[in-house]
């Protein structure tokens, strides 16, 4: 079966994630895609918070100078 290639041109996508971080004991690991009205996208994982709520505040921080252009938050738990 053949399937469309479904990731993001490199060219619409950035990565800002800090893969040097380690998980503080008791926190949750969380990623996040930022979709903007340009059509990128945008990927920060390594966000330790202690729920969904949390992690989602700390992207709003983030890309606070930028919220205008927001499209969608996409906020995901990460299983390890």
């Amino acid at each position: 079966m053949i399937q469309s290639d479904k990731r993001p041109v490199q060219s619409d996508f950035a990565n800002l994630t800090d893969y040097s971080l380690q998980r503080p004991q008791g926190m949750k690991r969380f990623y996040v895609f930022v979709h903007f009205t340009d059509d990128s996208t945008c990927l920060w994982s390594n966000i330790f918070a202690l729920d969904r709520r949390t992690a989602h505040l700390l992207v709003i921080e983030k890309f606070n100078d930028c919220l205008d252009y927001i499209g969608s938050i996409n906020v995901h738990e990460s299983e390890y």
